[in-house]
């Protein structure tokens, strides 16, 4: 995702700005660092707290891909800009060519199309429940594998443009105003305009089904007054952590990617020379992968929260277990 020039090599400037440059290069170092190892650690807790539960759900098993697709993210798009760029180690060929080149780009991709995909589905599951219901294995993982084939199938292009020099690593389009419009429309323009309108079709089916007093088919002559509030009350709940939802990972992401895509038109219609700015939001794209995780803690807490207290509880009764028949063996041994 780099649109000029920007390799690992330094240029001396004049003391002032250089210092001032080192000065900036050293904090986005250690930020890159931190955001790092927050993406490696929360998307790891993640798939962990997921894989761990005995009871499997279709949101699990998207939120899952999406966390390993944001930890790919983490280890070959920011590590290899933390170790190369920031510290300052030399660029191998080789991995140039297969990390830098291919798999950043890839894992970016990934990152983005299995937000997607899960927008996608739960506009399915919302749209049409029983259908969703019905689908299995080959569905999810339809859907899923359409997210790493597009990532895959995208990232080639970075490949064929990757140049290399002494111990640079960088890429030299000679479409390069064309690649601009074709990366912003991949990565900006058409994910969000696939997530706003899985969201507002959420939305709209909600608002729907609470104006109409939404109740299954086959219970619709039997049931009560309190049934159908209950059900109010449910979608009602379910709108509001919609909306929060849709703002949340929306607004995040446009954050988070938005602003790289902005400095190079900015540097190629405006001529601007925006190296460090460039390099601040470069740093600071990764963020979306950051929130991903912990987005889906926050909106889910009350699920681990039960499962604490399920183990908690767990480990109680097998303590009172144990004090029990030792109590027995005491009374025996007395006797």
């Amino acid at each position: 995702m780099e649109y000029y020039n920007n390799t690992t090599t330094h240029n001396n400037h004049s003391n002032g700005t250089s210092n001032t440059s080192d000065h900036y290069k050293a904090t986005l170092k250690w930020i890159s660092f931190v955001i790092f190892l927050g993406i490696i650690a929360f998307n790891t807790l993640v798939i962990v707290l997921l894989l761990s539960r005995k009871k499997k759900t279709r949101m699990g098993f998207f939120v899952t891909n999406l966390a390993i697709a944001d930890l790919c993210l983490g280890l070959f798009f920011v590590l290899p800009e933390l170790v190369f760029s920031h510290f300052g180690v030399p660029w191998n060929k080789y991995v140039c060519y297969i990390v830098y080149a291919y798999f950043s780009q890839f894992a970016v991709y990934v990152s983005i199309y299995a937000i997607v995909v899960l927008s996608i589905d739960r506009l399915y599951v919302i749209v049409r429940p029983l259908s969703a219901a019905s689908k299995g294995q080959k569905y999810r993982f339809g859907l899923v594998s359409a997210a790493w084939i597009i990532g895959a199938l995208l990232a080639i292009q970075y490949v064929v443009h990757i140049k290399t020099w002494k111990t640079s690593c960088f890429h030299i389009f000679p479409y390069r105003e064309a690649i601009i419009y074709i990366d912003t429309s991949i990565v900006i323009i058409v994910p969000v305009i696939i997530i706003v309108i899985c969201y507002t079709g959420i939305i709209i089916t909600i608002c729907r089904r609470e104006k109409r007093g939404f109740i299954p088919a086959n219970r619709s002559e039997t049931a009560s007054t309190e049934e159908i509030i209950s059900k109010n009350k449910v979608i009602s709940s379910a709108k509001i952590k919609t909306i929060k939802l849709l703002l949340v990972v929306v607004c995040v992401y446009i954050l988070c990617w938005t602003p790289i895509f902005v400095d190079a038109f900015l540097q190629f219609y405006g001529n601007i020379g925006t190296g460090l700015i460039y390099k601040v939001l470069y740093t600071f794209a990764p963020l979306n992968s950051f929130a991903n995780p912990l987005v889906f803690l926050i909106f889910n807490f009350k699920m681990f929260r039960s499962k604490k207290k399920k183990t908690d509880s767990h480990l109680l009764h097998m303590n009172t277990m144990k004090t029990s028949l030792g109590s027995k063996r005491h009374i025996k041994s007395s006797i």
